[in-house]
């Protein structure tokens, strides 16, 4: 048997844009971080720019509403706007996983983040699972039915075994799956320190590939989040991503490999501000009911286009 390959540890080969679980203490000292705010609030471009590999995921802040809702509560609703670039036409995604946490920056008075003053995620979209470009498949089982025949009475008795091959069809569609939920990282605090234990200050969002075709995940897609923050609440808070993704078994292997000796930084969060303005269609007309926009219409998912200056194509 020919001996395995060396796997060399290039960044080009395997890092592909985006954050895993590492081993490396941003509180240290030494530490960098990948892509860097540099201290600026709701900077826009968060992660994927200082990359150069065959596919990366960039991730943009699209736009920032910090107003109320139609009660009066502190809120905030974000967009983010995502793209795949494939450079390679041997590599793609075949699922990508998009976790946000959202943190207050206030601290209590030991020194330890304050997580009563966390936002908490009232909405999100997409919210629940959804399927994009449904196409047939046609799926076959087959399987073995004995039947037994018994020779006459005036003749020797026996059993002869007769195997029939039963095959079923059925027409089932497969698509690519989109889905999204709230979630919460309390885990480790008490009530004190939360306050409620119904609040959520993680978003997660996971699309999917269709088996069938294999055709990779749209290249253009927007995600949508709004906040509620606690009454007179105007300190600035974080929002930390995570992003997974698998593309092929070599790709995933070395990317653990990394991730294990901690190769791979993380991006700064984004520092979101409450006294930010930002001129938009939303904040010049939803600024005080925030809970009324429908965010699924802020949502648009992009498979391909079909030319140069085309909108039309795999728009949904």
């Amino acid at each position: 048997m020919a001996d395995a390959p060396d796997l060399e540890l290039v960044p080009e080969d395997v890092e592909f844009g985006m954050t895993m679980e590492e081993i490396l203490d941003d509180n240290d000292a030494e530490y960098v971080p990948r892509q860097r705010n540099l201290g600026k609030p709701q900077h826009r471009k968060f992660t994927g720019f200082d990359q150069r590999l065959p596919v990366v995921i960039y991730g943009i802040r699209k736009e920032t509403v910090h107003g109320t809702s139609s009660t009066g509560v502190p809120h905030s609703l974000i967009v983010f706007h995502w793209t795949i670039q494939q450079r390679n036409t041997e590599r793609q995604f075949k699922w990508v996983k998009l976790r946000a946490m959202f943190q207050t920056k206030r601290r209590r008075v030991n020194g330890a983040l304050d997580a009563y003053y966390d936002p908490h995620v009232v909405n999100l979209e997409p919210n629940g699972t959804y399927s994009m470009l449904p196409v047939p498949v046609t799926t076959s089982r087959t399987r073995s039915v004995e039947g037994g025949i018994e020779v006459g009475v005036e003749h020797a008795k026996g059993t002869g075994k007769v195997t029939y091959e039963l095959s079923q069809t059925a027409e089932a569609k497969d698509c690519i799956i989109i889905n999204g939920s709230e979630q919460n990282d309390y885990n480790k605090r008490t009530a004190d320190e939360v306050g409620d234990p119904d609040r959520c200050n993680v978003v997660e969002w996971n699309l999917i590939e269709n088996r069938a075709t294999r055709s990779g995940l749209p290249t253009s897609f927007h995600t949508a989040v709004l906040l509620e923050r606690r009454d007179e609440d105007e300190e600035q808070f974080l929002c930390t991503f995570t992003v997974r993704g698998s593309v092929d078994g070599y790709t995933d292997a070395v990317t653990r490999v990394k991730r294990w000796f901690g190769m791979i930084p993380r991006d700064d969060p984004i520092i979101f501000d409450p006294k930010s303005v930002e001129d938009g269609e939303i904040e010049n007309n939803w600024k005080k009911k925030l809970d009324k926009v429908d965010l699924f219409r802020l949502c648009k998912y992009v498979m391909f286009k079909t030319g140069l200056g085309s909108t039309e194509g795999g728009e949904k």
